[in-house]
């Protein structure tokens, strides 16, 4: 638990072949999705959210808080509940972070008639979900690793 809380949450402009699109759409997406996520996790300590796209046009909208948490697994298990509605989510499938003391959930669902992965990786400091297009759900998981690996750092 020490070594994940506290956390600080920044998304930085590039993250492999990903760019933060900073345009008025996105902002305002981006915006949207700060306020669900802040609704939905009330005793966050920072909330965070940005759209990500690559030349290709595949699409990352990743967004999360950080915060005290005590049932990783659980919440884990809960923040892909709580999306399933929104984005017609299969069953959730148990990712291995490869981290003591952090859970991923992935499930495959849809958004606007497009195929999405949803992926979330929560930790005791932070929580961390992304909506992916146009990926399976390993390479979802392994991309959603990385974002994490460069938004959260230990306080």
């Amino acid at each position: 638990m020490a070594t994940q809380y506290p956390a600080d949450a920044a998304l930085p402009r590039q993250v492999a072949d990903l760019r933060l699109r900073e345009d008025p759409r996105n902002a305002q997406t981006a915006r949207k999705l700060e306020t669900q996520t802040r609704q939905a996790h009330l005793l966050a300590d920072d909330i965070f959210a940005g759209v990500y796209t690559t030349s290709v046009g595949k699409r990352v909208t990743v967004f999360g808080g950080t915060g005290f948490r005590f049932d990783p697994s659980g919440d884990a298990d809960a923040e892909i509940e709580r999306l399933t509605q929104e984005y017609s989510l299969g069953a959730a499938e148990v990712v291995d972070t490869g981290v003591r003391g952090r859970h991923g959930r992935c499930a495959v669902g849809t958004s606007d008639g497009i195929g999405v992965v949803v992926c979330t990786s929560v930790d005791h400091g932070s929580l961390t979900t992304a909506v992916f297009t146009g990926l399976s759900v390993d390479d979802s998981a392994r991309l959603l690793d990385t974002l994490r690996e460069e938004i959260i750092t230990p306080a």
